[in-house]
């Protein structure tokens, strides 16, 4: 027993050298960037630092894209943007081989760093390492796993890095630069495009790019240090020789949203010739409408996601729907209500180039069906007053 405080005291003198060894001569640190996967979690590809010295037997991957499924009201704090991300350290042979397992190739590219550098850019992620320093919350376009590392090398240089811009579509929005990686998941590029407000269609400057890990890639690999060093020194591919390529995505008719939608306004046009028909159509249309509409108040004023809020798309799809949706009589109220939701939806048509966020081209068709139903429910109710 009397041993216990010196060991205690050798244990915690350990775990602080352990913190602050020094890379080897031999040691070197890489940008990993991941090829994107078939989850929805993986669609845009991810990156991590990994740090490699021999001669302490130290190979290991700092990632900062990690979350924890078991934290307590996990969905809610996710839904919110509230759910803590934080910064995992793990071997790199684990990071190699789920990422191989999932089919995701990786690029490496070797950091050109004197020692100097290296070592304090190793002591930076030690640093953020800590239980206290590791975790962060995640903004998907300017706090994410591949801005964190960007971060953090510029810090390392003290920002004497500078990236050539030359090579960028710059005017794109941070809207746009999402849709080449949707391009085989269409329901998917709709509904991100319904949740995201007019904070996402501002003009992507040179650095923001680097929130999508390809894009940091391409500007690592034509960085320069002080104006004059590359910052990259070489770049490998792992594993050496491609993956098989995925087939390419055929979608039929049911995966184009856009489709979909025009055979839903078919479907309430035809309904309008019957009445039962219509009133069955028209609880589920303006049910559905008005949930979206919700969610869509909801990631607007209750998250802390930057990305959703002023979003226009809730003109068109107001969450009031929900108050009148059951409504089978039509009064003179509720038609006042309809004759000012089709209003609305009217002015989204007229202006739908002019409003200043881009709006999901296979919402068109149900935007003018709300028009239609409107106005047409009007016309009916003054040929025959006495039409319920």
């Amino acid at each position: 027993m009397r041993l216990l405080p010196l060991f205690t005291l050798l244990l915690l003198a350990s775990g602080s050298l352990s913190a602050q060894q020094t890379l080897s001569e031999n040691a070197r640190i890489s940008l990993m960037t991941v090829a994107p996967g078939d989850m929805l979690y993986s669609t845009f590809g991810h990156s991590a630092l990994r740090v490699y010295d021999p001669a302490l037997r130290l190979d290991r991957c700092y990632n900062y894209g990690t979350f924890n499924f078991d934290e307590p009201n996990f969905l809610l704090k996710f839904c919110q943007g509230r759910l803590r991300y934080y910064l995992d350290v793990e071997p790199y042979q684990s990071f190699e081989y789920y990422n191989l397992a999932d089919r995701r190739p990786m690029r490496e590219q070797l950091l050109n760093l004197t020692p100097e550098k290296r070592q304090r850019l190793f002591d930076l992620l030690q640093e953020n390492a800590r239980e206290e320093n590791k975790y962060y919350m995640y903004e998907f376009f300017y706090d994410n796993c591949a801005t964190r590392i960007r971060d953090i090398v510029k810090e390392a240089f003290f920002h004497q890095i500078s990236f050539d811009s030359s090579a960028l579509p710059l005017g794109t929005s941070m809207r746009h630069l999402l849709r080449p990686y949707l391009a085989e998941m269409p329901w998917t590029q709709f509904g991100i495009d319904l949740a995201i407000g007019q904070p996402s269609d501002r003009v992507a400057l040179a650095e923001d790019f680097m929130f999508l890990p390809d894009y940091m890639h391409d500007l690592f690999a034509s960085a320069r240090i002080n104006d004059s060093t590359m910052l990259v020194a070489s770049e490998g591919n792992i594993p050496p020789t491609p993956l098989p390529t995925r087939p390419v995505y055929q979608p039929g008719f049911f995966g184009n949203p856009l489709w979909v939608m025009c055979l839903v306004v078919a479907l309430g046009l035809l309904t309008m010739f019957s009445r039962r028909a219509e009133r069955i159509f028209d609880v589920v249309f303006w049910l559905v409408l008005g949930l979206a509409g919700l969610v869509l108040f909801l990631l607007w004023v209750a998250t802390d996601h930057t990305s959703t809020k002023m979003n226009w798309n809730i003109l068109w799809a107001l969450p009031t729907h929900l108050f009148f949706f059951r409504r089978n009589k039509r009064t003179e109220w509720t038609e006042n209500y309809f004759m000012g939701a089709g209003a609305l939806a009217l002015l989204v048509l007229l202006f739908w180039g002019f409003i200043p966020q881009d709006l999901p081209e296979a919402a068109l068709p149900i935007v003018i069906l709300v028009v239609l139903k409107a106005f047409f429910h009007r016309f009916r109710r003054e040929k025959d007053p006495f039409l319920a």
